[in-house]
């Protein structure tokens, strides 16, 4: 292998002048504005990921009855609907996502954990009801059942007092942990909610904890039930839960059921106004819709009306109604033909996608306002030799100037060298490196010359020096 790249290198040395002739440079400079110009053709026309922070456009326009709304698909992560998603709000008990999310990270699930007084403390005070007594012995387990299905305000800083020894610190934890994920206007105060001033998030940190707690099947499996039943403990008789989600409960208020949801969370205080997290699938879309301070309304009989419940289900409907998958770019579309430098018989190669691009879009999308644009990950082109199915670049699908997904693109069929694969990297080398060479091989000559001149100085003084010491020769 060395003896086949010295000798490409000296095959090299003797095509260097060719390469670097007027018209071999001028045909680099050309394939270099062309390599440029495509380049800059495909450039994306916005930052991919600014997309996940807007609402599809082309949509059918709609507003929620509420302070602040959003909903999401799940699999693609597609903002469908956004309503102040960015403005500071008070969380209530949907706190309690982060502080449940936690306790399954840190804890274990059939550890038995004691209800202290700390943990007790200030509660009822604050507005909310006790459901756990001082003193009484719960599995971690059933402690998050109290959490998340009836919203129990104690059982939040007993866990707080489980994972951190103390509730100050946990919070921190939270606090933390926020910003970890990438919250960006989120404080916690307290691992339940209750109202603080200074206790806050937005719609969009609260979908982005909300995400990560997802994955995490106890969490799902937690947070998707209506009702569960916790054994008797050493202070309480057998209990029966019924969730406060009436999205998914039918044994309280079932005019809220929604038959597609699947969980979260609710929360209220006079403060937050009417909460809850909630995600519902129909078999194709799996989204995940916020609403947080809706109103609550007195009916005409009397009852009462939760508007966080109403909104969440009129924005399913829409999402559902309104949005389905299409396939944008297919493997059986070519991209593009490129040129191959060094290709044999001066062939270029057909570009496809890997995969094909299924986005999620309004159901009456405008077809036209699809577009699609390549970059190669060399920007300076394509050099055979070039394996067939060979990935070479990336391919962005746009809506309405919006990204909605991207594949790589690879080429259609091999491209064979012009030349063998060795002696192509040494031309490649030499055609970047050449000058460099030359320059070398210019100082090495001139250090030859000046070699020879000194030795040929040194020998004339060496014939004088010898003729003056001959007898007479100084005469």
């Amino acid at each position: 292998m060395k003896k086949m790249k010295i000798l490409s290198l000296a095959l090299c040395l003797l095509l260097v002048l060719s390469l670097l002739t007027p018209s071999a440079l001028a045909a680099e400079t050309e394939a270099a504005e062309e390599t440029a110009e495509t380049t800059a053709e495909t450039e994306a026309p916005n930052d991919p990921d600014q997309y996940r922070n807007n609402p599809l456009s082309g949509a059918p326009e709609y507003e929620a009855d509420c302070g602040a709304a959003l909903l999401i698909e799940l699999q693609s992560g597609t903002v469908v609907y956004a309503k102040n998603e960015e403005d500071i709000m008070f969380p209530a008990s949907l706190t309690k996502i982060m502080t449940c999310m936690l306790a399954l990270q840190y804890g274990k699930l059939d550890d038995v954990l004691t209800v202290s007084e700390t943990a007790v403390a200030g509660i009822a005070e604050a507005g909310g009801e006790v459901k756990l007594e001082v003193g009484e012995q719960l599995t971690l387990r059933n402690v998050l059942y109290y959490l998340m299905v009836v919203s129990s305000n104690e059982a939040a800083n007993v866990v707080a007092e489980y994972i951190s020894a103390d509730i100050p610190t946990f919070v921190t934890l939270m606090n933390t942990t926020a910003k970890e994920l990438g919250c960006t206007n989120t404080h916690f105060v307290t691992p339940h909610g209750l109202h603080d001033s200074n206790h806050y998030t937005t719609a969009k940190d609260l979908s982005i904890i909300t995400r990560h707690a997802l994955n995490n099947e106890t969490f799902r499996e937690i947070t998707s039930t209506a009702a569960y039943d916790v054994p008797a403990t050493n202070k309480q008789e057998p209990r029966h839960l019924v969730s406060t989600n009436y999205l998914i409960s039918t044994e309280t208020l079932g005019d809220y059921y929604y038959p597609n949801a699947i969980g979260i969370k609710t929360g209220y205080t006079s403060a937050a106004g009417r909460c809850v997290i909630s995600r519902a699938s129909d078999g194709n879309l799996n989204l995940l819709c916020i609403i947080l301070n809706a109103s609550t309304d007195l009916r005409e009989d009397g009852s009462v009306r939760y508007n966080n419940f109403v909104e969440a289900r009129k924005l399913f409907d829409y999402g559902f109604e309104n949005f389905s998958y299409a396939q944008v770019v297919t493997k059986l579309q070519p991209t593009d033909q490129v040129p191959v430098q060094y290709a044999k018989d001066h062939k270029g190669v057909v570009l496809i996608p890997s995969e094909n691009i299924n986005c999620l879009l309004p159901k009456e999308y405008d077809k036209s306002k699809i577009t699609t644009q390549y970059t190669l990950s060399n920007p300076q082109g394509l050099t055979a030799p070039i394996e067939q199915g060979e990935k070479v670049g990336t391919l962005q699908a746009f809506y309405n100037g919006q990204l909605i997904g991207e594949t790589t693109v690879e080429t259609l069929t091999s491209v064979e060298a012009s030349v063998p694969e060795s002696l192509q990297e040494s031309v490649d080398f030499m055609a970047e490196y050449g000058w460099i060479i030359l320059l070398l091989i210019g100082l090495v000559v001139l250090l030859l010359l000046l070699l020879w001149i000194r030795a040929i100085v040194h020998r004339r003084r060496r014939r004088s020096a010898m003729r003056q010491r001959r007898p007479g020769g100084g005469r």
